[in-house]
């Protein structure tokens, strides 16, 4: 049997126009308010619901609100589709609980795609869930005893091992875990950007609204979440504790500590990185240089050796022809004398070279060593290590 669709839309032309698009591979069932759409849902919630933002009565935001409350429904999918594409709009969506955020008019083969990745997500959400709820329960039992204090502690000792952003975003998550928090999360830089949630897969939606929030304020609430925002990593807090003003205000600044630290961390990664990017420069000019003096070394051996015979063949060419100039004797020992001294400059010309020689070797063999340290420097990364304190000037503590 095909999953079953719930369109809340109040035309039956986008619905219709849906139910052509979408009816060959879904039930399609359609409520044209708000409440009915509740009501049918509560009745027997459907795998996804396509939620119109714009209805007479109740808008889609509220009816979506109203869902997410109610345990039937919590965990059934939601995508709105609308004719505003604004940023205010889809946080409007995401903070109403929404999965996705389709503007109207949609492409058939998005709106395919989308439903398709909502009911993949949503399933491997509710299994790794599942094993979540397991795990955190083991952790919160273990750490009990733990005060927050400790928890961050642990959290930047083992952060000083994270040498990439998968690894870094464990730690932060089993730091979460540590508070009982359920959080979304992004780290970037300028070679990578990586956004995870609790269930370790953000929706299209949740990772647009992490990427917006990069470029608001430090610390930004939203309802009943908070973001934590740094240049290099932002953090949404989905479950605040707004009913607990002590233990809300003692989140806000556990968070803004171990935010930053992630920042600063992250910060020295990136130094890292590029070190090593520079070191390859490095290394690879060196190579080439190291080919092109051996090259040259291999040139000069072999043109000395061929001037060498070319200026004894000329002196021996010339002693042979003596019979045929008819010279006089002492006009053949002034020849001969005047080639041989010749031939003597060269070769002490070639002499002084002697030591150029050694020189350009000497140099060869340095930088072949050079070489060899680099290369054994290159096979051992250098390990980030995280400062011994962050500015207190920077944290926001409330």
């Amino acid at each position: 049997m095909h999953p079953r669709i719930l369109i809340v839309d109040d035309s039956d032309f986008t619905a219709i126009h849906l139910e052509g698009l979408i009816g060959g591979d879904y039930q399609i069932e359609h409520r044209a308010e708000g409440e009915s759409g509740v009501a049918a849902a509560l009745a027997d919630p459907p795998k996804v619901i396509l939620m119109d933002v714009e209805m007479p009565g109740m808008d889609g935001y509220t009816a979506c609100r109203l869902l997410k409350k109610a345990p039937a429904t919590q965990d059934v999918p939601v995508i709105f589709l609308s004719s505003h594409a604004e940023t205010a709009d889809r946080l409007a969506g995401y903070e109403a609980g929404g999965e996705d955020y389709i503007t109207k008019p949609f492409d058939p083969d998005e709106l395919s795609r989308k439903i398709g990745v909502v009911l993949r997500n949503h399933r491997k959400r509710r299994e790794l869930i599942q094993n979540i709820d397991v795990a955190t329960s083991t952790a919160m039992t273990a750490m009990s005893s733990v005060g927050d204090i400790g928890i961050i502690m642990r959290f930047l000792g083992e952060m000083v091992g994270c040498l990439d952003f998968p690894s870094v975003a464990d730690c932060i998550m089993g730091a979460m875990n540590g508070f009982g928090l359920d959080v979304a999360l992004q780290l970037r830089d300028d070679d990578e950007s990586l956004s995870l949630s609790r269930e370790g897969i953000c929706s299209a939606l949740e990772e647009s609204v992490l990427h917006n929030m990069a470029s608001c304020a430090r610390i930004v609430d939203l309802g009943s979440r908070s973001a934590f925002n740094y240049p290099r990593v932002t953090i949404i807090v989905k479950d605040m504790p707004r009913d607990n003003p002590e233990h809300y205000g003692r989140i806000k600044d556990n968070l803004a500590t171990l935010t930053e630290s992630v920042d600063v961390h992250l910060h020295s990664l990136s130094r890292v990185k590029a070190a090593l990017r520079r070191g390859d420069t490095m290394l690879a000019l060196l190579q080439r240089s190291m080919a092109t003096l051996k090259d040259i070394e291999t040139r000069y051996r072999t043109q000395r050796a061929a001037s060498s015979q070319i200026l004894n063949a000329l002196a021996f060419d010339i002693e042979d022809s003596f019979i045929s100039l008819g010279l006089t004797e002492g006009q053949e020992r002034r020849l001969q004398n005047t080639v041989r001294t010749a031939i003597d400059q060269a070769q002490a010309i070639y002499d002084q070279e002697v030591e150029s020689d050694r020189l350009m070797r000497s140099f060869s063999q340095d930088l072949e060593a050079v070489l060899l340290k680099e290369a054994a420097a290159a096979a051992l990364a250098p390990v980030a290590t995280m400062p011994n304190a962050a500015p207190e000037s920077s944290i926001e503590l409330f």
